[in-house]
Parts: C-alpha cells; structure tokens; sequence
C-alpha cells in the first residue's frame, strides 16, 4: 500500500513539473501548485523515520528507551542530538556521552521527539543549502523561534492555555512551505532566493504573491495536513503572518508570531502593523522584561544553533 502511494506520487510530481514549465504568469504558477495541494497523493509522504517518530507521539506509553532507539539507528538524528545536548547553554558539555544522556539528562523527551520528526520530516525535500531562503538560514531560524517559543511558554501567565510541546513543534515547522516550495518549484524558489537576496528588507511573503501567486504559509499548511500532524501545527503554519487571528488555538499562532517579531529576522514580516508587539505579549500573559529575558536566554546560543543547522546540510 505504501508503494502505491510513493508511485502515486511520483507519478503526481512528474505531472507538477509539467503544469509548471507550462505555466507563463504568476496566475497559471499559482492555481497549478493549488490544486497539487490539494491531491494528498501528489504531496511527499512523510519519510519512514518521522513516520515512526510520529507513532511514537501518539503512542500513550511511550518511553525513551523507544526513543533512543529510533534515533541511534538514524546517524544524522543520533548525531545532532548529541550536539545539541552539549550546547553550553545546557552546562553539560562533555559529560553527555550517549544519545541517551542527552535525552534523558538535557532535552528531554518531547524536545527530542519534537525535533528529530522535524527533521527527518524534512529530509523528503529538496532544496538548495544556502542562500536567505536556503536549508541552512531556515533551520537556524526554526530553531532559534521553536527555542524562543518554549522560554516565552515558561512566563506565560496561563500556562495552562499552551502545550509547550506543540509551541517547540509549530515554532520549528511553521515554515516548512518554503521547503516544499523549493522542492516543488527549483526554478522558480531559485528565483525567489536571488530576489530576497537582492533587498532582504523586503516582505518575504509580499514578493511570493506578486511574483508567483502563492505563499509559503499556504503551501506548508497543506503539507503538515497531509502528514496528520496536530491540527494546531498547521494552524500556526498557516496563519502565523496573521497574529489578529482569533479562531481555535489562536494562543500558538500569537506566540510563534511574536517570537519571529522578538528575533527580528530580514524579509519575516506579518500582516498585522496595527498590532503592536506589546498586546500580543499582553494577550499571552508575558511582561515585556520576560520576553526580553527569554530573547536573551537564545542569543546566547545562536552561533551552536546555526552550527547545528549547517549539520543537517546533504
């Protein structure tokens, strides 16, 4: 059964890869890729490993011995895992000498589980290493915006509203829609890589509508559906340029928005100038000296956090 849907799927992005070649405006580019979304055959299926990572989040008995099985048998996982545990934020350096020190003894499991699925989630997909938009700045910027979300997750005053757990996942995936861009759309994610490079004070999601019809929150809010991730993880994918946005967990988007509004990141604008930084903390319940406290608190590792997105480059 699942061969058939890798056939599918392969037969799928053949087909992809014609409409687009075909397509001559924007418009044409943007109705093609929608209705790709669409057709969960045509989407990469979520590779073996995260497909084990994700049984495992479900599983309700879950341990971490399952988890430090699944992550010694892929060397990539197993490998930053072990340096990301020896970051000195953690004060453990050294002293972490197995994939299970690390988990049991810094990151803990939902950490883990949280960012090896993303991962190994992301490694189906295709895109160039470097660049404003290549594999490396979006892995450094997910992490140091799926770090930030957990600190500001510890000052909130309901804490009660949030899973931190879910806040790390949506922080880290919330723009998944450029991988799939890339992978989708080569030329055209090349072509929207030397624009951002052109003038990163420019909108990211501004010059992707003009110039292509479509968005990466859109495109990564159809994947992360696909894949049957947490119905809060898409909603923050999909809606985190829209931090106004008042429907079902509206709190993740808030925070997700609000951590890339923190970290102040080239080209990552939203939606919503009207609202100003100060409420949505004031909607979560963080004083302004918390967040700035929690900004600081991933300052201080962002040099290993990039270092460990350069590990995941093929």
């Amino acid at each position: 059964m699942f061969n058939n849907f890798l056939n599918k799927y392969d037969i799928g992005v053949k087909n992809l890869n014609a409409q687009t070649l075909n397509a001559h405006d924007k418009k044409e580019l943007g109705v093609n890729l929608r209705k790709t979304l669409q057709q969960t055959t045509m989407l990469p299926p979520l590779p073996e490993t995260a497909r084990k990572l994700l049984l495992l989040r479900n599983k309700p008995d879950a341990n971490i011995e399952e988890l430090v099985v699944l992550v010694e048998e892929d060397p990539i996982l197993a490998a930053f895992v072990m340096k990301y545990a020896r970051m000195a934020a953690f004060g453990y350096s050294g002293r972490i000498t197995s994939v299970h020190h690390a988990i049991s003894l810094v990151l803990g499991y939902t950490t883990t589980l949280n960012v090896t699925m993303g991962i190994a989630a992301s490694g189906c997909l295709k895109m160039p290493n470097y660049g404003p938009l290549g594999r490396v700045r979006i892995w450094s910027d997910a992490l140091e915006c799926a770090q930030l979300c957990r600190e500001l997750c510890r000052h909130m005053k309901n804490k009660q509203d949030v899973n931190p757990g879910f806040a790390y996942l949506g922080g880290l995936l919330h723009d998944f829609g450029f991988m799939l861009f890339a992978h989708f759309c080569p030329q055209e994610f090349a072509d929207l890589n030397e624009m951002v490079s052109a003038d990163l004070k420019q909108d990211i999601r501004t010059i992707e509508m003009q110039n292509f019809g479509i968005t990466h929150d859109i495109i990564g809010s159809y994947l992360l559906k696909a894949w049957d991730l947490p119905e809060e993880i898409a909603i923050i994918a999909a809606e985190h340029h829209f931090p106004d946005y008042n429907g079902e967990h509206a709190a993740y988007v808030k925070l997700v928005a609000t951590a890339n509004r923190l970290l102040q990141k080239k080209g990552i604008f939203d939606n919503c100038e009207y609202v100003g930084t100060s409420a949505l903390l004031a909607d979560l319940g963080i004083s302004e000296s918390k967040a700035e406290e929690a900004l600081q608190q991933v300052y201080t590792c962002q040099t290993e956090l990039k270092e460990l997105a350069l590990g995941l480059i093929g």
